[in-house]
């Protein structure tokens, strides 16, 4: 009994952590994926060579060459449940090897935090986003850090980063702009860490230029059939259920101009307005992050400060998806996701600024516990990011303070 009791103590974090994200799985996922996404799961590399073929190349392989509708559901429960895990131990490596107890206390927060937010994984199983190839880039990307801590020769470790990275742009090369700069700030980390040997500098050159390679390639030289009606016809043929011919349309027969000026323009005023406001909503959850990052900065030398002002510039990678891309829910999602990871991270990897910001957050949870809690609950009432909208609680806070002021003012 002492041995399993001791066991429970020491996973206690993963255990928790896992319990509570494979009974949302349980009781609140989605009934069906998402009609818009379901064509993923039917194309496949017959069609041509592109991004966003490798799930549903994948799944024909299990399957045969009809996918159906139940299959692919499946798939992706499975697929759940295995990002479930792997941000449980994750969240539970990170919190064990932390040596200081006030530092333990901040991470411990950070992850109560993380999965009370809207960016919790419980947004990938809600009626707009079950089944999204966000859930595969989430769950390679936590596979990258496991690599980061678990395989020490670095050529290996390159190559695992490259490979992983690579297959993520197959599957979606939106990777470029969501999740890759968690890896850049591994790369970073990793840079460092070695005093910038000329070994782990071209493994690191070599591993982001094939990623970047790939990218551009699956993003304007590859291409499926010429023709849509074709295309349509062969991908209804190989499933149950009729396939939303709209993601087709737009993925593989618009050019940039039409995905800028047919699906974004017409959202920016809606976009601006309610962004805006989450934005300013969210401020507990942008806000720590930076907290933290401030601290690192203020905290190290001058070289240390470079480190880290690099990786906060990562996030400009966002730029080009909320300014050409209108699923903004999907987007902010990810980047809360990233910022979250690169601190656990570096927390983890025993970073002395990241370290100092989190002792210092620890001693600040032990002072005056109340303020934390207040902000996990405040957090914790808002809706989890949809593909397109904004959680329900932006919108009604702005018709609530609209009719407030009204009743206010024009009295």
């Amino acid at each position: 009994m002492n041995k399993i009791r001791n066991w429970l103590s020491k996973y206690s974090v993963e255990l928790m952590v896992g319990i509570f994200l494979l009974y949302s799985i349980y009781i609140n996922r989605a009934d069906a994926v998402y009609g818009y996404v379901k064509a993923w799961y039917v194309i496949d590399y017959s069609y041509g060579f592109g991004s966003r073929l490798l799930i549903g190349s994948l799944l024909h392989l299990l399957c045969g060459e009809v996918v159906t509708d139940a299959a692919a559901y499946c798939f992706v429960v499975v697929s759940l449940c295995l990002l479930s895990a792997a941000v449980a131990l994750f969240a539970g490596y990170i919190y064990r090897r932390g040596k200081n107890p006030e530092m333990k206390k901040a991470v411990l927060f950070l992850i109560v935090f993380y999965i009370a937010s809207p960016a919790s994984p419980e947004y990938l199983w809600t009626a707009e986003n079950m089944g999204r190839l966000d859930t595969y880039l989430f769950l390679l990307t936590v596979l990258i850090a496991f690599v980061y801590f678990g395989v020490r020769n670095i050529v290996v470790r390159y190559l695992l980063f490259t490979a992983l990275g690579v297959m993520a742009v197959f599957i979606h090369q939106v990777y470029f702009f969501l999740f890759f700069p968690f890896l850049c700030v591994i790369i970073l980390q990793d840079l460092w860490k070695s005093g910038w040997k000329k070994r782990n500098v071209i493994c690191a050159a070599c591993s982001v230029f094939c990623i970047c390679g790939v990218f551009l390639y699956m993003q304007f030289g590859s291409g499926i059939y010429d023709d849509y009606a074709t295309l349509m016809a062969g991908l209804n043929a190989h499933t149950d259920q009729p396939v939303d011919g709209a993601p087709m349309e737009a993925e593989y027969f618009w050019t940039l101009k039409d995905h800028f000026y047919k699906n974004m323009v017409p959202e920016i005023p809606h976009h601006l307005k309610y962004g805006f406001m989450l934005v300013c909503m969210l401020i507990p959850v942008w806000g720590t992050y930076l907290w933290i990052w401030v601290q690192a900065i203020w905290h190290s030398p001058k070289r240390q400060k470079i480190k880290y002002i690099l990786m906060i510039c990562t996030n400009v990678a966002y730029l080009p998806v909320f300014i050409l891309m209108n699923d903004w829910g999907r987007w902010f999602a990810a980047l809360f996701i990233v910022g979250f990871l690169d601190i656990m991270l570096l927390a983890g990897d025993e970073d002395e600024g990241i370290c100092y910001a989190l002792e210092k957050l620890g001693r600040g949870i032990s002072r005056c516990p109340m303020p934390f809690i207040l902000v996990v609950f405040y957090i914790a009432t808002f809706e989890k990011f949809e593909g397109l909208n904004f959680p329900e609680q932006v919108t009604d806070f702005y018709y609530t303070t609209y009719h407030l002021k009204n009743w206010l003012f024009n009295r």
